[in-house]
This record gives structure tokens, sequence and C-alpha cells, in this order.
């Protein structure tokens, strides 16, 4: 069982990594567009509704594909009210509840709830409203849905990393105490 627990972390860890490679290359991508629309606008004058509409299909790509690796990272916001008073191990116990009670089902619900804004977009080929715009709309919607579900898969690769991690710590604890027992015992 725990092999496959593991198998299932380091394939989350993957996915993860993968979100985090399409976050940085679409960053990237969208500076170059920002430029290049730049430099068509004001030294050539000339420029396309379509580009730079693009440029926030750029942007919905990199940040949502981005949170869940800065989640990694732990490079994201959050709020620590209470873990600076709990150990290292209390510390564990409130990612692994925390990831499993309130990341999880939040993201699954925020992606399960946008799936018909983004399906009612696609099935009316909803497009910009600016002539000349992106044709599709649905594609920034869909990005939102795909973002939290990275997130979800993101927490519960935590959680498993956690609940990894106490493991070892209660089986070392024990291991401790039995040879503690052995030598008070001989």
């Amino acid at each position: 069982m725990s092999r496959l627990l593991l198998g299932l972390e380091r394939l989350l860890n993957g996915i993860t990594s993968l979100a985090g490679w399409i976050s940085g290359f679409s960053m990237v991508a969208m500076i170059l567009l920002i430029f290049g629309n730049m430099a068509a606008r004001y030294l050539l004058g000339m420029g396309a509704v379509w580009l730079q509409e693009l440029e926030w299909y750029l942007l919905s790509l990199s940040v949502m594909t981005g949170i869940s690796y800065a989640m990694r990272y732990d490079e994201h916001v959050r709020v620590d009210v209470f873990s600076h008073h709990f150990s290292r191990v209390g510390k564990l116990w409130l990612d692994a509840i925390t990831m499993v009670l309130v990341a999880i089902p939040a993201s699954v619900l925020i992606a399960h709830y946008g799936w018909p804004f983004m399906e009612t977009s696609f099935t009316r080929g909803e497009g910009s409203p600016n002539a000349g715009g992106m044709p599709w709309l649905f594609l920034p919607k869909l990005m939102i849905i795909i973002g939290f579900i990275l997130i979800a898969a993101e927490s519960l690769r935590q959680a498993l990393r956690a609940g990894r991690r106490l493991t070892f710590h209660y089986r070392a604890s024990a291991r401790r105490r039995i040879l503690e027992h052995r030598r008070h015992a001989a």
C-alpha cells in the first residue's frame, strides 16, 4: 500500500512539475507578445485586438498552472495564524488536515461549478465582444477548471507527503521506545 501511495505522490509531483513548465513557458510567451504588440503599435503604427486578448489567455494559462507549482515550493500566500505555535509534527498534522478538509474539497467544488460556465461558453461559441477579438472565450474559463484540478492534485500530494512523514515519525518513535524498553529490561 505504501508503494502505491508513494507512486501516486510521485505521479502528482510530475504533474505539478509539468504545470510549472507550462506556466513558465506561457509567461515567457506572454512577455514576448506584450513587447511585440508594443513594438508593432508604437514603431509600426499597427496592432491587433486578438493579439492583445491573447495576452490575457496566456496570463490565465500561466497563473492557473503556476498556482499549484507555487504551492509545491511553499511560495504561495498562506495564512499561518496557528502554525507558529506547533511543533514540526503538529505542522504536519495541520498540513494534512487542511489539505484534506479544505483545499481539496474547495478546489473540486470550484472546478465542478465552473464546468457549466465553460460548457455554456463553448456550446454558444462565445467569443470576444471586441471586433477582431479572440473567438474562444471558453478557454480562459477552462483554465480556471484546470487550475483548480491542479490545486486539488497538489493538495493531495502534500497530504500524502505529510502522511508519509507522520508515519515515519511515529514508527521511529515506536522503535526508540522499544529499544529503550529493552535496554531498561536488560
